[in-house]
């Protein structure tokens, strides 16, 4: 790392840059999501921290190697800048102009019978054909870098070949796309930041290895930037931090039990028979269970008979606002459940936020798209479309999540959402209910789901006249 940059983190983390340990200090940002970090350029407010603030915005100018003519202030934040980097600037050998553009024309004082220039601007006025730099503190969605944009071509004909911030978070907008690499591509004008998030990660990494003392806070800050980047990250982001390992299941392929009993008494007779049978993979739990007896008494009743994985299906979770995520992954993990399952039909926010709140609390996830009864996607004569319901699936890969729900009893759906996962790398974990009383059979779903997937069994385990038994026949069916 520059020594620049690892300079001004280190002042940051003094002056406003936060990366939390705790859940319970996490901040929402402008785009409405709860992130574990954030800097406010706005705490720069004194002599002191602006200078330093104006330093390490010049270092990066001058590390660019592109030369300006001058610099220009985006309202608002960056009119507050401009000058005093200018300064900083020229004290290590670069000499610029600087100028930001006024609300309202002027009209007295010096502007009085002059040009529109003198009118519009306060600095330095800009010549034709000159090169400008931008000043801002950071990038969200770029509406006042695009707006600044028009307004310097209006004023005339220059070259804008550079736009420099204080932080890049390297996040995705919500369509997916990086804002800044939009706006360059748009524009021609490059982003350079002063740091971005995995500058402060690095720096983290490296006070983790340097600091005997204080590693598991930092270990946690550590954990938590990096789930967030996994989230929310742009593709370069994501591709430093790493892909998440969440193996659910020990096997790569078993059987899981569906537990849609009516009560604890049945549901812990099926348990105790069918724990030790070596292709029983895991408990899928779902709603009526949770909501009749509450989640820790179900978690606390299997405990007495297998450490196997207690899988939670809301039926549908993942359905309701993003911030409601970080409640229901709380919940499930204080309960004891191992791995949840997302259908994030309300939109890709909600997928995000409710896949980073389960990582955020230790929790496996499992996203579905597609389901196994008819009249589920638009195909089929439904709601969702069938490249809605895909996307769901993208954007849980892309997140760092490796298992998915897919419908066993639809073969051809199996191969597409394969495809379409494996497409981005991701080596897919499938989870696929839809036998016995929805037709799938498991030797199908086995030609088309791969060597690492998992038949959730219902009605035809819980209902079967010997529970054991029947266990034993559909896990011989798996191996």
């Amino acid at each position: 790392m520059e020594d620049y940059k690892r300079k001004f983190i280190e002042f940051a983390f003094a002056n406003g840059l936060k990366v939390f340990e705790n859940p319970a200090d996490d901040r929402t940002l402008k785009s409405k999501r709860i992130s574990p970090w954030f800097l406010n350029v706005g705490e720069f407010n004194d002599g002191a921290t602006l200078g330093n603030l104006a330093e390490a915005y010049a270092d990066s100018l001058i590390a660019s190697g592109v030369s300006v003519d001058l610099i220009y202030g985006i309202p608002e934040k960056g009119v507050g800048l401009v000058a005093p980097v200018a300064a900083e600037m020229a004290r290590k050998g670069h000499n610029v102009g600087w100028f930001f553009t006024r609300k309202l024309p002027k009209e007295h004082g010096e502007a009085t019978g002059k040009t529109d220039l003198t009118k519009l601007i306060v600095g330095k006025i800009p010549r034709e054909g000159q090169v400008i730099g931008q000043l801002d503190d950071v990038f969200t969605a770029g509406d006042a870098k695009y707006m600044a944009r028009q307004e310097l071509q209006s004023l005339g004909d220059f070259m804008l070949p550079l736009l420099a911030i204080a932080l890049d978070r390297q996040e995705v907008a919500v369509n997916g796309k990086s804002a800044i690499e939009e706006y360059e591509s748009k524009t021609g004008t490059k982003v350079i930041s002063v740091i971005k998030a995995t500058d402060v990660l690095d720096y983290l990494k490296e006070e983790f290895a340097r600091d005997g003392t204080n590693r598991e806070v930092l270990g946690k800050r550590i954990e938590r930037l990096s789930n967030y980047l996994r989230v929310y990250g742009t593709s370069e982001a994501r591709n430093y931090v790493g892909k998440l390992e969440q193996k659910i299941v020990e096997r790569d392929r078993s059987v899981i039990p569906a537990c849609d009993v009516e009560t604890i008494e049945q549901f812990e007779e099926l348990v105790k028979k069918t724990a030790d049978i070596e292709g029983i993979g895991a408990y899928k739990i779902g709603f009526e269970l949770g909501l009749t007896y509450g989640l820790p008494k179900i978690v606390e009743t299997a405990r007495k008979h297998t450490s196997k994985p207690l899988i939670y299906d809301h039926q549908k979770a993942g359905t309701d606002i993003p911030d409601t995520g970080k409640n229901f992954a709380r919940t499930c993990k204080k309960a004891g459940i191992d791995a949840v399952i997302f259908f994030p039909q309300s939109g890709p926010e909600t997928e995000r936020a409710w896949i980073y709140h389960a990582f955020d609390h230790g929790l496996k996830v499992i996203v579905g798209g597609r389901m196994t009864h008819p009249a589920y996607s638009v195909s089929e004569g439904g709601f969702i479309t069938d490249e809605g319901a895909m996307e769901m699936y993208r954007i849980a890969a892309r997140a760092g999540v490796s298992n998915f729900v897919v419908p066993g009893n639809k073969q051809d759906v199996i191969k597409s959402i394969k495809e379409c996962i494996e497409s981005d790398g991701v080596e897919s974990v499938f989870y696929a209910p839809g036998f016995v009383a929805q037709g799938g059979k498991i030797e199908d779903a086995t030609k088309v789901a791969g060597n690492k997937w998992h038949a959730i069994v219902g009605r035809g385990i819980y209902s079967a006249n010997d529970i054991r038994k029947a266990a034993l026949e559909f896990t011989s069916q798996i191996s």
